[in-house]
């Protein structure tokens, strides 16, 4: 296994105390040279850096170290990162005999990077951002005793009964409709991190709001470009287990050409680029750079929505005949870093069942060739050659690759694809809003915390909404939704994994089909020779953790 050296800022700044002594022996009067900021170039431009919107994993590399919710995740790899800790609430929630209510309290003496102190009350006001904002964050929030009225209503400010702060005391409670055992994975969301209470209800990408982390955003502009700077109030809080960072700046780049973000880094020019490089590039990057490139297996599951309120996919036949189709390992060399695979659920998360992604796959060995004759026989029998269907996609390189290979094996088996591609930042809304009648097409679905439930919200028939909808294929089984709520209410997850891993079964399996997984992504880290890799801390949530991240001795 490669070493991770997490290198504690505060270590590394006794370091550079001792060494600018020595300098200073050397050279009386001398002042080291400014610290070149680390350059990352981003996937693709953000939707939104307000962290009441910012939902693409490429965004919340950088939101999490600016936006620290009550509670959140250890900085470390592997399954201890997965650990709920204390973030802005001094310790883990009192949860009652029932599950139904949730008591914290807010550490002393906190302050946003504006040096503005934070209230209990302004993590009310952040979980009525996401609400009134209909951001893909809503869904996680529903369950709050008075979450829907306040979502039928007119008014933003209007009281949100199942939450009481004290701002005397920063108690915080927070009471739900049902017991839900992944409640504290929602508190440890980017979009519960409580913001200043004069931050208003619309969009702030332009102007994000102070937040309190170890980082901060600075200079935001149309074009996608930003900067993170160390928070120079962070390391004064003394938040325990949260690092300050190593690295003062990061000047984040906009312009989603991959190519050239892997020969930037190649020849020093970027120092980080999010998203795999080409496939092409690969031998080229193992030649000259295979100590500071790797790939970590991620909490990820790409699959093909099909739309079940919709002509053809409300026929179970023609489900089936996709799933048969597609040519998974095909699929997977258009997107670099893909393993194919059958299972809904991602690895690494309770439930998970790699035969799924193997042998077991009920469309036969996923890196085998499809079987395109039984595909179009099941058109056949489902009396649906030639119909029409249109293929929603993001203009996204890999995405681009997949949508159109996947319209051509649909035109295979015998119905007529089309194409419809929207811009990378507004996919995701595209394929949450019902009015579009989205009938298919690819989701690259990262867990937004490590439990089956959150995967099993992308098909939860309790959870359709006109908007911010997490089940773009309109999934409404009664099965599954009496499943969901049994085992939402199942605290000892060791107990249910194979109660998940059958409903994972079920999920994917004819006669119903729901879903066409195609497999799993894993997440690429390739830098410059600047950083030193050693310390490039890859978290199982938030990927690759730049408040570890270190630069070589003499950089």
């Amino acid at each position: 296994m490669r070493e991770v050296v997490f290198a504690p800022a505060r270590a590394i700044g006794a370091l550079l105390v001792l060494a600018a002594l020595a300098a200073l022996l050397g050279a009386c009067g001398a002042e080291p040279p400014p610290e070149t900021p680390i350059t990352v170039a981003q996937a693709q431009r953000p939707g939104s850096l307000d962290p009441a919107l910012a939902s693409d994993p490429g965004e919340l590399e950088a939101i999490w170290l600016v936006y620290t919710p009550l509670l959140t995740y250890r900085h470390a790899e592997d399954e201890k990162g997965t650990e709920l800790i204390g973030g802005l609430a001094g310790d883990l929630p009192e949860i009652s005999a029932d599950g139904l209510t949730y008591t914290l309290a807010l550490r002393d003496d906190l302050s946003y990077s504006d040096r503005a102190r934070v209230r209990a009350s302004d993590f009310e006001h952040a979980i009525k951002r996401v609400l009134w904002l209909r951001s893909d964050g809503a869904p996680f929030f529903r369950g709050i005793v008075g979450a829907e009225r306040y979502l039928r209503g007119a008014d933003p400010d209007a009281d949100l009964e199942g939450i009481e702060a004290d701002d005397r005391t920063g108690r915080i409670t927070v009471r739900l409709t049902e017991p839900d055992y992944t409640f504290a994975n929602r508190l440890a969301l980017t979009f519960a991190a409580p913001v200043p209470a004069d931050t208003p209800f619309e969009d702030t990408g332009m102007a994000p709001p102070p937040g309190v982390g170890p980082y901060e955003i600075a200079d935001p502009q149309a074009s996608g470009e930003f900067v993170l700077e160390r928070n120079p109030v962070f390391a004064d809080l003394d938040i325990p287990d949260i690092p300050t960072g190593n690295i003062a700046t990061f000047r984040m780049t906009a312009d989603g050409d991959e190519r050239r973000h892997a020969h930037g880094v190649l020849d020093g020019m970027l120092d980080y680029m999010q998203g795999p490089p080409p496939r092409d590039l690969r031998p080229t990057i193992h030649e000259q750079a295979s100590d500071r490139f790797a790939e970590h297996p991620a909490a990820s599951t790409n699959y093909l929505f099909l739309n079940g309120e919709t002509a053809p996919f409300d026929d179970p036949l023609v489900r089936e005949a996709v799933n048969r189709a597609v040519d998974r390992r095909a699929l997977a060399r258009l997107q670099p870093g893909m393993q194919p695979g059958c299972s809904f659920l991602p690895p690494g998360v309770p439930g998970y069942d790699e035969a799924l992604d193997t042998t077991a796959c009920p469309y036969g060995d996923p890196t085998e060739p499809p079987d395109r004759a039984r595909a179009r026989a099941l058109i056949r029998a489902a009396d649906a050659r030639g119909a029409r269907v249109t293929v929603l996609g993001s203009d996204e390189a890999g995405a681009r690759a997949i949508t159109r290979a996947y319209a051509a094996t649909l035109d295979a088996i015998g119905l007529d694809a089309r194409t419809k591609l929207v811009a990378a930042s507004d996919y995701e809304r595209a394929i949450s809003a019902r009015s579009t009648r989205a009938e298919t097409g690819l989701v690259e679905r990262f867990a937004s915390f490590p439990q089956p439930l959150d995967a099993f919200a992308d098909v939860d028939g309790d959870a359709i909404r006109s908007t911010a909808n997490p089940n773009p294929g309109n999934v409404d089984d009664p099965f599954i939704d009496s499943e969901l709520d049994r085992l939402r209410a199942v605290a000892e997850l060791d107990s249910a994994t194979a109660d998940w891993s059958a409903l994972d079964r079920y999920l994917v399996s004819p006669p119903r089909s729901y879903v066409a997984p195609l497999g799993h992504q894993q997440v690429a880290t390739f830098l410059s020779e600047r950083v030193d890799p050693r310390s490039a801390g890859f978290h199982p949530v938030y990927r690759n953790d730049y408040s570890s991240w270190a630069l070589k001795e003499g950089e």
